[in-house]
């Protein structure tokens, strides 16, 4: 959600390195852009509602200065357009800002009280009006930086301008990501190291609260007491090649090709040889007699698998919380309940308000995170990565399946300590994880979903049937669909149609039934019929077992046979390229729908 970049130099640099830097970055989702750039102690402003593209074509080509900062809004606080685009500004004060100001409407009204008059509707003027005053009380800057942020309510990464000193940028980090990062005559800061990668691949971290200056010497960090702190810098874990298409059309179906190699890695990184690695790789988990599974979006359909497989493999009761009510909800927690947080940023507003929460009242905190570093993975009390590397396309694929890779050893691990899991049946699972990349390779390669997908595209409204795990794949499969095709889906647990929703059922209605349990084919196959005889055009995914050419439907895909700890993460994957495939008949932005964002770090 939104992105900043931001440099000085030692000399002449072309914007050029502003731009790149924030097509680097276009992945976080946006709506407007802008830069700020300093030449020969002067500041220049361009910004533009829409792509980074259209302000690239506004800028002259020979256009350098020596520090500069710019920034992707994904708006919250006023609609997108040229004037509520970042940088903002106010007297001395120039800033962008990643996060949002939760108190912005009341601060708003005392300063226009004080005679301040705003130019945007946004909530970053407000806190540019918030430091500009500070800054005229203490005329001193780390106290001005530190005393706005007593007076600031929310979350927020800050890049920031002093009209006195515009070879320097001050920043400071609060629930919303910041990077550094050291070059040769130049240094960075960004809200992700891909946006400078291509100049330098040293990183230093910004802890919350710390404020960094950036000017032609270097580097300097501040704690919140004022002192210095010395930190070397780190070779990036990320490479220029995670963040390029390799040929594909788009992030997203590359990154749907990752997905073997991504589980054969997560999968590798718990167990070497057997599940009795999880004993040295994952903690023990006897103490437990309860687990909460909390996430928002993909992440909380990865928590459902969990859920599912937690109850049905240990005995053990669980649930699934969406990370915005939990914490609202005076949860009963206990000693012996572990709340474990899914997020693949780390830096999930909602979910890491909970996890703080949790952590608060003493409870047994996990996450489950792709992000090493992130807010997540650093504040609870267990991280378990996920190692699905860079994901650039806003709709998660891969990292949602390494998600629901760990959340699935988690349970594995529960279930040996309860002695719930045979020998013969750990024995199978182990079998099955080892030949489970290659199966998602050759079923990645050779599906067509292309039939599906000649009919979704021509209609407003889809509907996700399932029963069990299959109802979680549903809503991830529905998701997905609504997210990069803008076509309108639900998905329902397949025995909850009937009790009112079927009334939406018309002439033709595309209908996907998911059938992965044996247990549950007859129930799901009945609930398919009662839609198709009101005139549904039904669609199946079914595990290849269990199919039968008796069954009728408009077209069929068949799901490979894994254990059903694993049946999750293979059959989630034609889901994906359903919706790939509609998206690109449609013509969308795949990689950047509208009005999404990769992380979400506002509540």
């Amino acid at each position: 959600m939104c992105g900043i970049i931001g440099f000085v130099s030692s000399e002449n640099t072309k914007a050029a390195v502003l731009i790149e830097g924030l097509k680097k970055l276009e992945y976080r989702g946006y709506d407007s852009c802008g830069i700020a750039l300093v030449h020969n102690q002067e500041m220049a402003l361009y910004k533009t509602k829409g792509k980074v593209k259209v302000l690239e074509d506004k800028l002259d080509k020979s256009l350098e200065g020596t520090s500069g900062l710019a920034h992707t809004r994904w708006a919250t606080h006023g609609e997108p357009n040229d004037v509520n685009a970042h940088p903002h500004q106010i007297e001395r004060v120039t800033l962008v800002h990643n996060g949002i100001i939760e108190n912005s409407h009341e601060l708003r009204k005392f300063y226009e009280m004080q005679g301040v008059t705003f130019k945007t509707e946004t909530d970053t003027e407000v806190a540019c009006a918030v430091l500009n005053d500070c800054m005229n009380k203490t005329n001193n800057k780390i106290e001005a930086i530190q005393k706005a942020c007593t007076i600031l309510k929310g979350s927020y990464a800050f890049g920031i301008f002093f009209d006195d000193e515009l070879d320097k940028i001050y920043a400071i980090r609060k629930d919303s990501p910041l990077l550094l990062g050291e070059g040769k005559n130049i240094v960075f800061l960004a809200s992700d190291c891909s946006a400078f990668l291509e100049t330098t691949n040293r990183v230093l971290e910004l802890n919350e609260n710390e404020i960094a200056i950036l000017d032609v010497t270097g580097i300097t960090i501040i704690d919140e007491e004022g002192n210095e702190v010395k930190r070397e810098s780190k070779e990036a874990t990320l490479s220029l090649e995670e963040i390029q298409k390799d040929g594909y059309d788009t992030f997203l179906m590359k990154e749907i090709h990752e997905e073997p190699m991504v589980i054969k890695k997560t999968f590798h990184h718990y167990m070497k040889k057997s599940l009795n690695d999880l004993n040295e790789t994952m903690p023990s988990l006897k103490k437990y007699k309860r687990f909460i599974f909390v996430g928002c979006g993909s992440a909380y359909h990865a928590g459902m698998i969990a859920k599912t497989l937690m109850e049905q493999k240990a005995r053990v009761i669980s649930s699934t919380e969406l990370a915005s009510e939990f914490r609202y909800s005076n949860p009963i927690l206990d000693d012996d309940t572990a709340v474990v947080f899914i997020s693949q940023s780390g830096e999930t507003a909602d979910t890491l308000a909970a996890l703080r929460m949790c952590n608060e009242k003493g409870i047994d905190t996990f996450a489950i995170v792709n992000v090493l570093g992130s807010s997540l993975a650093k504040e609870a009390k267990v991280f378990l990565p996920t190692l699905a590397g860079k994901e650039i396309s806003v709709a998660t694929t891969k990292a949602y399946c390494s998600q629901v890779a760990v959340l699935s050893l988690l349970c594995l691990k529960k279930a040996m300590e309860e002695n719930k899991l045979s020998r013969e049946e750990k024995l199978a699972i182990e079998n099955e994880i080892e030949r489970l990349p290659l199966l998602m390779k050759k079923y990645i390669n050779q599906t067509s979903v292309e039939k599906i997908a000649d009919t979704i595209q021509h209609h407003n409204h889809v509907f996700f049937l399932g029963r069990g795990l299959d109802y979680a794949l549903s809503l991830e499969g529905s998701l997905k669909l609504k997210e990069i095709s803008y076509i309108h889906s639900e998905a329902y647990a397949a025995g909850e149609l009937k009790h009112g929703t079927i009334s939406l059922i018309e002439k033709d209605t595309p209908v996907i039934t998911c059938i992965t349990n044996p247990d549950l084919v007859l129930k799901s196959i009945s609930n398919t019929k009662e839609v198709e005889t009101r005139g549904a055009k039904v669609f199946l995914l079914i595990r290849e077992d269990l199919y039968s050419n008796l069954m009728d439907a408009s077209a069929v895909i068949l799901l490979p046979k894994v254990h059903d700890v694993l049946q999750g993460i293979v059959s989630i994957l034609p889901y994906q390229l359903l919706a790939y495939t509609v998206a690109k008949k449609l013509g969308c932005d795949i990689d950047q729908p509208r009005n999404l964002a990769k992380s979400v770090t506002v509540e």
